[in-house]
């Protein structure tokens, strides 16, 4: 893990006021939630997958090609899943969404040096994890699912696609893994095994996007890891949200390319 006398103190200011006023979130609401969240993507990619096989039968003059439409399903059930998700984050844990410690969700204000450390790890991430990947998958080829629709979609689609693969997908999946779930693995099992054990399961739980493909898991460990230590560093969710958003940006380059 990079040094932590790399990143400047936090302002005072950005400390929470005092213990949170209720206990942080617990095995069986945090485990629901995350369910809730990928089962919430599997029923809206399937209705809207189904409308538009409707209207293409329907329409088929006017509504657009497979994968764009493909592309369109994609758009609308992640930032669909992301806003029901993180609405019922708010409900339930709306008092500890504000508190930076252990239990908290950890959405405090970070300092503009912990913004730019996380970006800077943003990059260091996928390079690093890149030649992780190269070393364990040899001449295998290793691609997202998310990448191949975007390859065979017009320009435009992958431009409408960028905002929920950079920002809307990032953002809830810190929510979920470095604010629920490492706030559940640090209280009980202290800060260590909190930030390894949550990359260690956020890399697992991509397995199907990466087709089964288990040598791209590591470098999903490693982005986890580097997120979840910025969390602990930081005492904030921001610094972490900006490494990831930073490593699915240059992870989109390739679209363009």
């Amino acid at each position: 893990m990079p040094d932590e006398h790399a990143l400047p103190p936090l302002p005072a200011h950005s400390l929470p006021a005092g213990p949170s006023r209720r206990p942080g979130p617990g095995w069986g609401e945090t485990i629901l939630i995350l369910v809730a969240y990928f089962a919430l993507q599997f029923a809206l990619g399937g209705a809207l997958a189904l409308l538009s096989q409707t209207l293409a039968k329907a329409f088929p003059d006017v509504v657009p090609g497979a994968a764009d439409r493909l592309v369109a399903v994609v758009i609308l059930t992640l930032a669909g899943a992301a806003a029901i998700t993180l609405a019922l984050v708010a409900k339930r844990w709306g008092p500890l969404l504000r508190d930076g410690g252990p239990g908290g969700i950890g959405f405090t204000e970070p300092t503009g040096g912990q913004i730019l450390f996380g970006a800077l790890m943003g990059i260091v991430a996928p390079v690093a994890g890149g030649l992780l990947t190269q070393m364990l998958a040899g001449d295998h080829p290793v691609s997202q699912s998310v990448s191949e629709l975007a390859d065979n979609a017009h320009i435009a689609m992958r431009i409408a696609l960028l905002p929920v693969a950079v920002l809307v997908g990032p953002l809830v999946e810190e929510v979920l893994f470095r604010g629920a779930l490492l706030a559940v693995l640090r209280t009980r099992l202290g800060d260590g095994w909190g930030i390894a054990i949550s990359a260690v399961i956020f890399g697992v739980i991509h397995l199907p996007d990466l087709g089964g493909v288990w040598y791209a898991v590591p470098n999903l460990i490693l982005v986890g890891a580097f997120c979840a230590w910025l969390r602990v560093r930081t005492r904030s969710l921001w610094p972490g949200f900006v490494c990831h958003a930073a490593n699915n940006s240059l992870a989109t380059l390739a679209w363009f390319s």
